[in-house]
Protein backbone atom coordinates (compact mmCIF):
# COMPACT_ATOMS: atom_id res chain seq x y z
CA UNK A 1 0.00 0.00 0.00
CA UNK A 2 1.75 3.21 -0.65
CA UNK A 3 1.78 6.45 1.69
CA UNK A 4 -1.17 7.97 1.99
CA UNK A 5 -3.98 5.82 0.32
CA UNK A 6 -7.36 5.10 2.30
CA UNK A 7 -9.99 2.99 2.09
CA UNK A 8 -13.66 4.08 3.23
CA UNK A 9 -15.90 1.51 4.67
CA UNK A 10 -14.40 1.00 8.13
CA UNK A 11 -13.27 -2.01 6.81
CA UNK A 12 -9.53 -2.09 7.38
CA UNK A 13 -9.51 -6.22 5.58
CA UNK A 14 -9.65 -4.69 2.39
CA UNK A 15 -6.75 -1.74 2.83
CA UNK A 16 -4.05 -2.81 0.83
CA UNK A 17 -5.62 -5.71 -1.11
CA UNK A 18 -4.99 -5.44 -4.45
CA UNK A 19 -7.60 -5.98 -7.26
CA UNK A 20 -8.51 -3.42 -10.08
CA UNK A 21 -11.57 -4.11 -10.45
CA UNK A 22 -12.01 -2.22 -7.62
CA UNK A 23 -9.72 0.22 -8.13
CA UNK A 24 -7.84 -1.57 -5.26
CA UNK A 25 -10.20 -0.69 -2.76
CA UNK A 26 -9.02 3.15 -2.34
CA UNK A 27 -10.71 6.32 -1.95
CA UNK A 28 -8.05 8.42 -2.58
CA UNK A 29 -4.59 9.89 -1.02
CA UNK A 30 -4.76 11.92 2.23
CA UNK A 31 -1.80 13.65 1.37
CA UNK A 32 -3.15 14.83 -2.19
CA UNK A 33 -7.13 15.23 -0.88
CA UNK A 34 -9.22 16.11 2.22
CA UNK A 35 -11.00 13.01 3.85
CA UNK A 36 -13.72 15.44 3.27
CA UNK A 37 -13.72 15.20 -0.31
CA UNK A 38 -13.30 11.32 -0.48
CA UNK A 39 -16.25 11.06 1.20
CA UNK A 40 -17.78 13.40 -1.36
CA UNK A 41 -17.20 10.91 -3.95
CA UNK A 42 -17.20 7.81 -2.03
CA UNK A 43 -20.77 7.04 -4.01
CA UNK A 44 -18.80 7.28 -7.48
CA UNK A 45 -16.63 4.11 -6.21
CA UNK A 46 -17.76 0.73 -7.12
CA UNK A 47 -16.49 -0.90 -3.81
CA UNK A 48 -18.90 1.51 -1.79
CA UNK A 49 -21.91 0.90 -4.25
CA UNK A 50 -21.74 -2.94 -4.18
CA UNK A 51 -21.50 -2.94 -0.60
CA UNK A 52 -23.97 -0.49 -0.05
CA UNK A 53 -26.34 -2.83 -2.49
CA UNK A 54 -25.41 -5.97 -0.37
CA UNK A 55 -26.39 -3.59 2.70
CA UNK A 56 -29.93 -3.01 1.41
CA UNK A 57 -30.47 -6.92 0.16
CA UNK A 58 -29.22 -7.81 3.81
CA UNK A 59 -31.84 -5.29 4.99
CA UNK A 60 -34.34 -6.41 3.05
CA UNK A 61 -34.25 -10.19 3.32
CA UNK A 62 -32.84 -11.18 6.25
CA UNK A 63 -34.19 -11.93 9.61
CA UNK A 64 -30.28 -11.23 11.70
CA UNK A 65 -29.95 -7.99 10.04
CA UNK A 66 -31.30 -5.94 13.69
CA UNK A 67 -28.30 -7.98 15.09
CA UNK A 68 -25.50 -7.95 12.47
CA UNK A 69 -26.05 -4.83 10.46
CA UNK A 70 -25.05 -6.22 7.70
CA UNK A 71 -21.56 -8.06 8.67
CA UNK A 72 -18.25 -7.05 7.42
CA UNK A 73 -16.83 -5.86 4.00
CA UNK A 74 -14.00 -7.97 3.72
CA UNK A 75 -15.92 -11.31 4.60
CA UNK A 76 -18.20 -10.58 1.42
CA UNK A 77 -15.13 -10.10 -0.53
CA UNK A 78 -12.80 -12.94 0.62
CA UNK A 79 -15.67 -15.33 0.42
CA UNK A 80 -18.12 -14.64 -2.38
CA UNK A 81 -15.54 -12.17 -4.74
CA UNK A 82 -17.90 -9.89 -4.39
CA UNK A 83 -19.43 -7.17 -1.86
CA UNK A 84 -23.25 -6.80 -3.06
CA UNK A 85 -23.90 -10.20 -1.66
CA UNK A 86 -25.75 -10.99 1.21
CA UNK A 87 -25.39 -13.37 3.59
CA UNK A 88 -21.40 -15.33 4.07
CA UNK A 89 -20.19 -18.24 5.95
CA UNK A 90 -18.71 -15.71 8.79
CA UNK A 91 -22.46 -14.23 9.31
CA UNK A 92 -23.83 -17.69 9.20
CA UNK A 93 -21.94 -19.41 12.53
CA UNK A 94 -20.90 -16.07 14.11
CA UNK A 95 -23.66 -14.13 14.21
CA UNK A 96 -26.82 -15.80 12.94
CA UNK A 97 -25.97 -19.34 15.20
CA UNK A 98 -25.25 -17.17 17.78
CA UNK A 99 -28.80 -15.73 17.72
CA UNK A 100 -30.48 -18.79 17.14
CA UNK A 101 -28.95 -20.30 20.21
CA UNK A 102 -29.30 -17.78 22.57
CA UNK A 103 -32.92 -17.49 21.30
CA UNK A 104 -33.35 -21.10 21.92
CA UNK A 105 -32.57 -21.35 25.30
CA UNK A 106 -34.11 -18.53 26.54
CA UNK A 107 -37.92 -20.38 24.67
CA UNK A 108 -36.15 -23.59 26.57
CA UNK A 109 -35.95 -21.60 29.73
CA UNK A 110 -39.72 -19.73 29.50
CA UNK A 111 -41.13 -23.62 28.55
CA UNK A 112 -39.78 -25.04 31.93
Amino acid sequence: MQLGHATLGGEPGLAGITDPAYEDFRAGNVLEQSIGSMLDRAHHLRYVREFVTGLDECEATCQFFGFCRGAQAGNRYFENGRLDTTETNHCRVSRQALVTALSDTVREEQAA
